[in-house]
């Protein structure tokens, strides 16, 4: 029987710049924002293009704009090294913020999208978002009320 293989290690972008157990999540309010409209663009079009692996149909309130209830979608998306979800996506293309540092710097460097998603790599992708080695909280990182 072969051996399996090492585990895959992804980098997953964060959201958010803080997370309040009471209030939520929050941007920092100098948080760099993506004002070239080409950039933008060919920035969300490849954090859409990125393979799926974890959908779902909840959708978050809009952090910054209170009156934006359930609109924030939070799907896990991979191109086989970063891990995203499209709430990235959601505050790039209606707020401008930009993605954390790490992931931007790769979308910039990387230009269109163009992999080619194989099952061992998205079955990896898939048990780093669902299992993540070790890194398990103890409680809820914040509790949605009414949830």
């Amino acid at each position: 029987m072969p051996d399996a293989p090492a585990p895959r290690e992804f980098r997953l972008a964060t959201v958010f710049d803080s997370v309040d157990p009471l209030t939520g999540p929050a941007f920092a309010p100098g948080r760099p924002r993506i004002e070239d409209e080409d950039e933008r663009t060919a920035l969300a079009a490849y954090l859409n293009a990125g393979e799926p692996l974890v959908m779902t149909t909840t959708l978050m309130d809009d952090v910054l704009d209170a009156g934006r209830t359930s609109v924030v979608p939070m799907n896990f998306r991979t191109d086989g090294i970063w891990i995203w979800t499209d709430t990235v996506t959601y505050y790039l293309e209606e707020h401008r913020l930009a993605p954390e540092p790490g992931l931007l710097a790769h979308l910039r460097a990387a230009g269109p999208y163009d992999w080619a998603a194989d099952d061992a790599t998205l079955e990896a992708a898939t048990a780093y978002v669902l299992v993540p080695a070790g890194s398990r909280p103890a409680e809820p990182v914040w509790e949605v009320s009414g949830a």
